[in-house]
């Protein structure tokens, strides 16, 4: 069995994009991890920053046990995050310590900077991580070799100019959409956020709405889409698809 690796920047950014894909890898025997590089400490406008991000977290690990999935947060900061020395080697501890064939983060282009970066970082890891003299410190050993990497859909599904994403894969996840949003509703605390923020008072509405646009693609009631990694040094055998056959629809060759 694989070992799944979904990174995301903060709490719920997994639930919102992938969560369904995850789950029914979960249900084929893979070993599922989720980790979030900060603690979602900007998430509320009447908690502390601390509070917030004691609360989001264990919101995340709750989420992450409805699929028997293992939680970890990286250590980082909402707001922070950037393609720096110190982001890099904690994106490398995470990549260590789960050792997965197949990783799925942010797209390279996106609403916010912090999900940019984070895409940054993910793919840097991916293939630095199994260098023996790349951060020769760590408390981790090394991968064992590049793993597959996917980018998920934008949040929106279209990039910061309002196009839609060059997507490879689009997965069925009309029969998981259930525990797709059992997950996202662990995460109690954002819909208070969005709701100040965002002036959007239908957090689970909005998922369901990009799933079911993102089904339309392929003619099924709900979907995620992906971007596969195909640059050089990276695995380019379609490992998604090998994984959930049918469930897995190919928009490119």
């Amino acid at each position: 069995m694989a070992r799944v690796l979904a990174f995301g920047a903060h709490p719920d950014d997994v639930e919102f994009q992938c969560a369904g894909t995850l789950a029914l890898l979960a249900q084929r025997g893979h070993e599922i991890h989720i980790a979030v590089m900060a603690g979602g400490e900007y998430g509320s406008a009447s908690l502390s920053e601390y509070e917030i991000r004691r609360k989001r977290l264990a919101e995340n690990a709750k989420s992450a046990k409805i699929i028997g999935a293992r939680f970890h947060y990286a250590g980082g900061h909402d707001g922070e995050i950037q393609y720096d020395s110190w982001y890099r080697k904690i994106t490398y501890r995470v990549l260590r310590e789960v050792d997965p064939t197949i990783v799925f983060t942010h797209p390279p282009t996106d609403y916010m900077v912090d999900h940019e970066e984070m895409s940054r970082l993910v793919r840097n890891a991916c293939f630095l991580a199994p260098v023996p003299n790349c951060d020769s410190q760590s408390a981790h050993e090394t991968t064992s070799g590049v793993p597959h990497l996917y980018y998920w859909n934008a949040m929106g599904l279209v990039d910061i100019f309002g196009r839609p994403l060059p997507l490879t894969n689009v997965v069925d996840i009309s029969s998981v959409m259930d525990v797709k949003e059992q997950m996202l509703a662990c995460h109690e605390s954002q819909r208070e956020w969005l709701r100040h923020h965002h002036k959007m008072d239908a957090y689970i509405e909005e998922m369901r709405h990009n799933a079911q646009a993102q089904g339309q693609l392929v003619g099924r009631a709900a979907a995620e889409g992906f971007i596969q990694h195909l640059g050089h040094g990276y695995p380019t055998n379609d490992i998604l698809a090998e994984m959930l056959g049918d469930l897995c629809i190919r928009l490119r060759e």
